[in-house]
């Protein structure tokens, strides 16, 4: 946002990234339906990675990395819109 206001501002009005800044930046929150998308391509991502890689040493620091990231990813708290959905009393 400090460094360029006008790439701040078409992020925030973007139609897919725009809803889930503005709910990380309101809520520090992010939908359970990005969460599954977001672990899914960590784990791809890095599965490729540790598939490509020959060193041993190098495949245990990323499988390393990946617990880590996941974890810590898995931990966000998750924030559902209700529209469209029935609410329970």
């Amino acid at each position: 946002m400090r460094s360029s206001p006008t790439f701040h501002r078409w992020l925030h009005q973007h139609k897919t990234f725009g809803p889930m800044l503005d709910n990380w930046h309101q809520h520090r929150a992010i939908t359970s339906k990005i969460k599954a998308r977001g672990a899914l391509c960590m784990v791809a991502s890095f599965s490729f990675s540790i598939w490509i890689v020959s060193q041993v040493w190098l495949k245990v620091a990323l499988l390393v990395m990946l617990m880590v990231l996941l974890t810590w990813f898995i931990r966000l708290p998750v924030i559902d819109r209700l529209a469209g959905k029935q609410e329970n009393h």
